[in-house]
Order: structure tokens, then C-alpha cells, then sequence
């Protein structure tokens, strides 16, 4: 018969050698090719204030979203609304590429999946620029809805003499 020291160590020996596959595994499991379907690091925030961020979320100790891209909207000379993804440290006022949010101001988040134009433009920006042959570090996406016509101004009344 064992005795009780002895199934201690034993127990806690397959504990740990339980412990060590787990951790094996799930690392020889990230070397494996990711689903090209399945989530990818880079997620999107989007603000109460309309502003959509994207990149690596971090939730501790605070949210921040480091490799920043932003949404960012304009109209082109046909006064066509377009919508493009800026890297955020190229603003004007010389960001550094992370951004810490207020969680109050978050109105949602989602993951972006590995298929997802975006997060390939994220992952390999030089073959997003080839595919799509834009400008570096600027991926438009498809233009908003055509802007409606304007009805014409009524026509001016003579002013009736009486």
C-alpha cells in the first residue's frame, strides 16, 4: 500500500503534467494556419461620439486599441460621400499608435474576422495596395448612398399691385 505522501506527490505530479499538455497544446495549436473565417486580433470600437476605431483591443487595466486605424469620412469632388481607414498616427498632431478609451463612451465592439478586407489590409498593407491600387496606408471603402437631388428654388413672384 502507498502511503499518503507518496499518492500526494503522485496526484500532484498528474496535476501538473496534466497542467504542462494544456499549455503544449494550445501553443502548438496557435502555430497551426488560423481559420480563415474565424476572428482576428484586430476588433472595431465603435463610440458614442460615431467614431470607428480599429486594431488590437486591450481590455486590462483600461480599454486601448494599439495599431490604431481609424474611419474617416468626406465627399469627393462630386460631392459623393467616401469613406476611408487612416492609420491614426499619421494625424495631423503626431499621435503615438495607441489610443486608451473611456469605457462609458463604447457603445459596442466587435472582433473582425481573418477574411475581412480589413484586418488583411491590417495584417499585409502592401498587398491590400496592390489588389486595390490605392495610395499607401488609405483602403477606401465603397462610397456611401448617391446624394439626393435638391429641389429647385421656386421661381420669384412679382409682387401684386393693388
Amino acid at each position: 500500500m502507498l502511503s499518503k505522501k507518496l499518492l500526494v506527490v503522485l496526484i500532484v505530479v498528474i496535476i501538473v503534467l496534466v497542467a504542462l499538455g494544456v499549455w503544449v497544446g494550445s501553443w502548438v495549436s496557435g502555430l497551426a494556419k488560423p481559420n480563415p473565417s474565424g476572428p482576428s486580433e484586430y476588433s472595431a470600437v465603435y463610440l458614442s461620439t460615431g467614431d470607428i476605431y480599429y486594431g488590437k483591443l486591450d481590455w486590462f487595466p483600461w480599454p486601448r486599441i494599439k495599431n490604431v486605424w481609424f474611419l474617416q469620412r468626406g465627399v469627393n469632388a462630386q460631392n459623393q460621400p467616401q469613406l476611408g481607414i487612416v492609420p491614426f498616427n499619421t494625424a495631423f498632431w503626431g499621435p503615438v499608435d495607441e489610443v486608451y478609451l473611456n469605457p462609458k463612451q463604447i457603445i459596442f465592439w466587435a472582433r473582425l474576422r481573418n477574411d475581412s478586407q480589413v484586418a488583411k489590409a491590417f495584417t499585409n498593407p502592401a498587398l491590400f495596395q496592390q489588389q486595390q491600387a490605392l495610395p499607401p496606408q488609405t483602403f477606401q471603402g465603397p462610397p456611401g448612398p448617391p446624394p439626393q437631388p435638391t429641389p429647385p428654388a421656386p421661381a420669384p413672384t412679382a409682387p401684386s399691385k393693388k
